[in-house]
């Protein structure tokens, strides 16, 4: 990812595939940001305990599907408000498969 961040004159922010966190893992998420960790978003699915673990490794932020009870447990931890997302943000590209929360692939 340092290579293509070099290549690129803009600011860059990396999200991961759906479910990338549940099916890949942090670790996997990690390898493929490198020192970018803190500038990407990782999508957890329905998963709090890999939210927290993503939150918990640097990565800047964690899609997680969760209930209302469960979003306000997470957030009551002042390290996560904020960077715990309850869906995937839009993104800039037309060809997105996922633009909306209610979409699924």
């Amino acid at each position: 990812m340092d290579q293509l961040l070099l290549s690129q004159d803009k600011p860059f922010l990396a999200l991961s595939a759906e479910s990338a966190g549940n099916a890949f893992g942090v670790p996997w998420w990690l390898e493929v940001v490198g020192s970018r960790a803190g500038q990407s978003i990782l999508d957890c699915g329905a998963s709090p305990a890999i939210a927290r673990q993503a939150l918990d490794a640097g990565i800047g932020w964690a899609i997680c599907r969760v209930s209302p009870a469960q979003f306000r447990a997470l957030e009551t931890y002042s390290d996560y408000r904020g960077r715990i997302l309850t869906f995937r943000p839009s993104s800039s590209s037309r060809h997105n498969l996922r633009e909306r929360p209610h979409d699924s692939l």
